[in-house]
């Protein structure tokens, strides 16, 4: 279940201008989805890094972390 990271991922910072449309929509920063699909897969690069530094139970966490996020994205959405 190791792989090696794709690329590093910027999350959002609250440096960050807030993304287009968030002003005055009520919504500010990433939705759910997106917020689980960034957890997904930084979650993976992080697992991968704990297991190159034999950090096995932070991996296992990590992975569980990943696991959990792709479950979100599988579920139908809740209105």
């Amino acid at each position: 279940m190791s792989k090696p990271p794709q690329r590093f991922l910027k999350g959002p910072s609250h440096d960050d201008p807030p993304a287009a449309g968030a002003a005055g929509s009520g919504q500010e920063g990433m939705s759910a989805t997106e917020t689980a699909r960034y957890i997904s897969e930084f979650s993976a690069e992080l697992s991968y890094l704990a297991r190159e530094a034999k950090l096995d139970l932070l991996a296992y966490l990590l992975d569980m972390a990943r696991l959990e996020a792709g479950r979100l994205l599988q579920a139908p959405e809740k209105d």
